[in-house]
């Protein structure tokens, strides 16, 4: 559900890339269901990248929407890896639920944070360019690697 959210937001303005949009949003759902079906944290990580990815084709450059955007695209990562996680647990106790809960709203608040500070960043910048946006792609995409590097590393792989 929250990833059709965020593909309609998308998809709401995505002026003459409507198409690939729409082709994006499919294959991020596609993706989604094969990581759920088959336990694969891997399928969500490609899922929630091609959902980043189509958030690049907007028309619209105010960017308001991208700390919304960014919260969104964590929730959908935690909540499919949690389900991944959770599955074939019979009972879950009350404080792992407080915690877990706990845990995603901490994701979605840097998720909403960071997106939000690159939104500033771009729009500070002297011209949005192809150089500066994928500048930006790749500091995003360097941050959750070292993230995830470090979760693996105190918590180890879920795969």
């Amino acid at each position: 559900m929250l990833l059709a959210a965020l593909a309609a937001l998308v998809l709401a303005d995505a002026s003459t890339a409507s198409q690939l949009a729409w082709l994006g949003a499919a294959v991020a759902l596609v993706f989604l269901a094969i990581g759920m079906a088959l336990g694969s944290a891997s399928a969500v990580h490609v899922a929630v990248a091609v959902l980043g990815g189509i958030f690049l084709l907007r028309h619209d450059t105010r960017l308001l929407l991208a700390p919304v955007y960014g919260a969104g695209l964590l929730l959908v990562e935690d909540l499919a890896i949690q389900t991944i996680e959770l599955r074939g647990v019979g009972v879950v106790a009350l404080d792992v639920v407080g915690a877990r809960t706990a845990g995603v709203l901490a994701i979605a608040t840097i998720g909403a944070v960071a997106a939000a500070a690159g939104a500033l960043a771009v729009t500070a910048a002297p011209g949005r360019s192809v150089a500066l946006t994928a500048l930006g792609a790749l500091a995003a995409v360097a941050a959750v690697a070292v993230i995830a590097w470090v979760a693996r590393r105190r918590y180890g792989g879920s795969e």
